[in-house]
């Protein structure tokens, strides 16, 4: 066996490991969980207001676990009127709460929850036109961490 037959097959070697790292690699990105939350709203008709939802989706092809809604305290609060429904703010909070997980939200699959009123009366717990970040964190059923 010569040197240059020998360096062929090394190199053959580090391509066909680099090509099956690069294919593991590939195939966990595409077939993962992809967790997002929106807020979505109706009018539950009369004189109440506005009804507020979050949604909390999987678009991606792989069941989530352990999805956790997080967000800043400070952000929060200065989101909530002082003088608000006090249920609602604590139906609110509780989104976000440390108890506030959800177990496991097949692919494909959204579940939702109240998120408080808009109205113009002290009915509301929202302080109008109202911005803040929240952080989704959730796992694989491998155990990879997500946000």
């Amino acid at each position: 066996m010569d040197i240059g037959s020998l360096t062929v097959s090394g190199a053959a070697l580090v391509v066909s490991l680099l090509s099956f790292y690069f294919s593991i690699k590939s195939w966990r990105e595409s077939n993962r969980p992809i967790v997002t939350a929106r807020v979505t709203s109706f009018d539950p008709g009369g004189e109440l207001g506005t009804a507020l939802n979050i949604v909390v989706e999987n678009t991606g092809t792989r069941p989530a676990r352990k999805i956790r809604l997080t967000a800043k305290k400070d952000d929060l609060d200065k989101a909530l009127r002082s003088d608000g429904n006090d249920t609602g703010k604590r139906t609110i909070s509780r989104c976000f709460s440390d108890r506030g997980v959800i177990p496991v939200l097949g692919n494909g699959k959204a579940v939702s929850n109240e998120f408080g009123w808009l109205s113009t009366d002290s009915k509301s717990a929202w302080t109008g036109e109202v911005r803040f970040d929240i952080e989704i964190t959730y796992e694989d059923l491998d155990g990879r961490q997500f946000r």
